[in-house]
Order: structure tokens, then C-alpha cells, then sequence
């Protein structure tokens, strides 16, 4: 099925009974390709049924059977991650489709077909009636709630993407790349770890500066070089606060602020 066929279709069809973050994310974005698909719900599939199917009945984007598409990391696609790689790569950018997947939604993923707890998964299964019921009513509920946290997600990543760019720009444009000097908080995680670039600072939102370590890879919060474990203890007067983890530190102007990172590049010596 293309995109555009999904545009153009009338019904989508999905299990009945107890719903899961996999089927309500799954129905949330196909419903937000096309706002006017009205989804069914049933134990089984019609044999005149036309629409698409999923979380039911094998197919494209079920993933039930022992032959069951896996990631190249090993976790295996849910029908949610079967049509988010089906679909996403023809509305966004490769960037905003790998991230998605990587942080959102491969863990559900992971969840449904393995049972592994997952805290959002949990979350959505408890919106399922206590009481005697087919749970259609809820299950609408529950795509709402869903649609709102993918909305969300996607926006979230394409501004990250679009500050990534930036990053770029300011690292190539600057003498010391090891202490980088944002005019306003941006997301740096994804393109600093494969540079030079030791620590960022920029302005606080609580007022003065903050300076943040850069991680050894965007897929870890472990960082190139925390700052001293001393500043835990004993916070130089050059600052205002030092975070436990050392990953995080403030001060009241930017020359303090530099100063504190150029001590801590030498202490780390």
C-alpha cells in the first residue's frame, strides 16, 4: 500500500478486545495521514474487507508470525514500527524517521512482542475498561492520548533537527572548539559527540549561564569529560551551581562561565 492509497482509504481494521500501545499507535498514525479513515475493531478479518490491516490477521503490518521482521539491533517490529518505516520515509525527513523509531518507538516494539515492562505501554493498557465492556469507547481515548504524544515527538525532533544544522554552522565557525558558545540553548547531542567539542555553554533560562558536557555519542549520557567532582562538594565562587551527576554547572556572567570550563579542561589533564 502507498501513502497515497492510505489517503485515499475508507476503513482500517484492527484487533478487538484489550488494546495496547502498539495497535493505539499504530491506529494514531495512520489517523493522522489520513483524519478520515474510520478504524474497526474485530476478532477477525471479513473476507470482503478492503482497507488496511494491521495488528491482525498476518500481513504487511502484523507481526505475529514466526517470520517476523527484526531491526538490525535485533529488536523485532510491531505492526506500530512496521508502518512507521513503511509510511514516515514518504512525510519526513530521514533524521526525524530514524530518531522516532530509535527512541519511541522501537521500545514499545520491544514491549509488545517480548513483554519487556515499558512504562507508556503499561500507561495506555490501564486506559482498558475494569468492567465488562469491548473497550471501543476507550480505545478512541486512548489514540487521542496518542496522536498528542506523537504530535509532539515528531515537532520535538524536526526542531531538534533544525537546531543540529546550527550547531554545525557555530562549531565551524569557532576558534576554541572545545568550549562551544551558544546564544541560546540548542540541541547538541547529535552532532557535537563526533567533534572536539568538550563542554557548550549558553544563557540560562533561571538567568546567568549554564555549561553542559558534551557525551562520548548521542546514544549515551556518559560524557567526553564531567566536570570536577570537587564542584560537588566545595562550588568555586566563579559558580552558582554544579549538578551532582558533574554533566550540568552555572554561573551569573559568561566570563565566569568560560573560565569554569577552561579549569575544568585543565583539571582534567
Amino acid at each position: 500500500m502507498t501513502i497515497e492509497n492510505l489517503k485515499k482509504c475508507k476503513y482500517g481494521l484492527t484487533h478487538s478486545g484489550t488494546f495496547h500501545a502498539d495497535d493505539v499507535f499504530a491506529t494514531a498514525f495512520i489517523k493522522m495521514i489520513n483524519p478520515s479513515i474510520t478504524i474497526i475493531r474485530a476478532s477477525s478479518i471479513p473476507n470482503d474487507f478492503k482497507g488496511i490491516v494491521y495488528d491482525i490477521g498476518g500481513g504487511l503490518f502484523d507481526h505475529h508470525g514466526n517470520d517476523n521482521k527484526k531491526r538490525p539491533n535485533g529488536i523485532p517490529y510491531a505492526a506500530f514500527g512496521k508502518l512507521w518505516a513503511h509510511f514516515a520515509p514518504f512525510i519526513y525527513d530521514d533524521y526525524i524517521v530514524k530518531k522516532i523509531d530509535k527512541k519511541f518507538i522501537a521500545p514499545l516494539d520491544l514491549s509488545d512482542n517480548t513483554g519487556l515492562p515499558d512504562t507508556l505501554c503499561s500507561a495506555i493498557e490501564a486506559m482498558n475498561p475494569t468492567h465488562e465492556a469491548n473497550g471501543d469507547k476507550e480505545f478512541v481515548e486512548a489514540v487521542k492520548f496518542a496522536t498528542v504524544i506523537l504530535n509532539n515527538l515528531i515537532n520535538h525532533e524536526i526542531k531538534n533537527y533544525e537546531e543540529e544544522k546550527e550547531v554545525k554552522e557555530i562549531y565551524e565557525k569557532s576558534i576554541n572548539k572545545e568550549i562551544i558558545v551558544f546564544d541560546k540553548h540548542l540541541h547538541f547531542t547529535d552532532y557535537l559527540p563526533g567533534t572536539e567539542a568538550i563542554y557548550v555553554i549558553f544563557p540560562s533560562n533561571r538567568g546567568g549561564y549554564s555549561a553542559q558536557g558534551v557525551p562520548i555519542n548521542s546514544d549515551t549520557v556518559e560524557l567526553k569529560r564531567p566536570f570536577p567532582a570537587s564542584w560537588t562538594q566545595d562550588l568555586p565562587e566563579y559558580l552558582t551551581f554544579c549538578h551532582s551527576s558533574r554533566f550540568l554547572i552555572s554561573a551569573r556572567t559568561l566570563d565566569e562561565i568560560i573560565y569554569a570550563c577552561n579549569i575544568a579542561l585543565k583539571d582534567g589533564e
